[in-house]
C-alpha cells in the first residue's frame, strides 16, 4: 500500500517532466526551422543585383527666347523719352527686317530712373540732373537659327546711336516630357543588358525586377560630362544632350 501511494504521489511530477521534455524538443525544432528560414531569407535577400542603365539622346531646341533692352538718357525727362522711343522704333524695324512677326515680339513697360545731384559721401540733394529710361522687348520664336543670327547683329545699332543691350538667347526643347519616358525605357533596357552580363559571368541568371528608380535628367551642351544632383538644364546651345540614368534592382537566381 505504501508503494502505491508513493507511486501515485510521483506520477504527476513524472507527467510534468515528460511534458516539459517534449515541449523543449518541440521548441528546439521550431527554433531551428525558424533559424534556417531566416538564413534562407537572408540568402534570398542577398541574391540581389543593383545596376545602373544609361541612355543619351541628342535633341535640337525648338524654342528661342531673346531679350533686347533699349535705353534713353537725357537731362530732361521728355528728351530721354524721345531717345527711348526713337531707339525702340529702330529695334522693332530691325526685327521686322529679319522677318519676326509681331506675335513673336513682346513689349515690356517703361522703367524710369531719376538721377539726383550728389552733395557728398552717401548724400544726395533734391536737384535732378537727368533721367534714364529703359524698355525691354522679348522675342519668343520657334526659328532658333533666326534668333541666333539676329542676336549676333543687333548691337550694330549702337553705331546708329541706339542704346541697345542684347541678352544671350535661351534655347529650350519643348518635348522633354515625352522624351523622359522614352529615355527611361532605353535606360532600363541598358540596365537589363548590364545585369544579364554580370549575372552570367558570376554563374547566375537575372530573375524578377524588384525595384527601379530614375534619376533627374541632365540636359547639357553636346559632349559635356557635367552632372548635378538636382539636374542640369543648359539653355546656351541650340543642340543639347539629354542624359537619363535608371537604377534597377534584380533578383539573381542560380543558372
Amino acid at each position: 500500500m505504501e508503494y502505491r501511494i508513493r507511486t501515485d504521489l510521483f506520477r504527476p511530477f513524472a507527467v510534468l517532466a515528460l511534458a516539459g521534455a517534449v515541449s523543449l524538443v518541440v521548441s528546439s525544432a521550431v527554433a531551428a526551422r525558424a533559424y534556417r528560414g531566416r538564413g534562407q531569407d537572408r540568402t534570398r535577400e542577398g541574391r540581389r543585383l543593383n545596376v545602373k542603365g544609361l541612355a543619351v539622346k541628342r535633341v535640337r531646341s525648338d524654342i528661342g527666347v531673346w531679350e533686347i533692352t533699349v535705353r534713353g538718357e537725357a537731362p530732361e525727362l521728355k528728351d530721354a523719352y524721345g531717345k527711348l522711343e526713337a531707339g525702340f522704333d529702330r529695334v522693332k524695324a530691325f526685327l521686322r527686317e529679319r522677318s519676326f512677326p509681331a506675335a513673336e515680339v513682346g513689349v515690356g513697360a517703361i522703367d524710369t530712373v531719376t538721377h539726383y545731384k550728389s552733395e557728398g559721401y552717401k548724400e544726395t540733394s533734391r536737384d535732378v540732373i537727368g533721367y534714364s529710361l529703359k524698355r525691354t522687348l522679348t522675342v519668343t520664336s520657334g526659328d532658333v537659327e533666326r534668333v541666333a543670327g539676329a542676336a549676333a547683329e543687333v548691337t550694330r545699332l549702337i553705331g546708329e546711336g541706339v542704346l541697345v543691350v542684347s541678352s544671350a538667347p535661351e534655347y529650350h526643347f519643348s518635348g522633354l516630357a515625352a522624351l523622359k519616358v522614352e529615355l527611361m525605357g532605353l535606360a532600363a533596357q541598358d540596365a537589363r543588358a548590364r545585369a544579364d552580363e554580370l549575372a552570367s559571368n558570376a554563374g547566375g541568371r537575372v530573375g524578377e525586377l524588384q525595384d527601379a528608380q530614375m534619376g533627374v535628367l541632365q540636359i547639357t551642351r553636346p559632349h559635356s560630362t557635367e552632372t548635378r544632383s538636382y539636374g542640369v538644364y543648359d539653355t546656351d546651345t541650340i543642340e543639347k544632350d539629354v542624359r537619363a540614368v535608371v537604377t534597377v534592382t534584380f533578383r539573381v537566381e542560380q543558372s
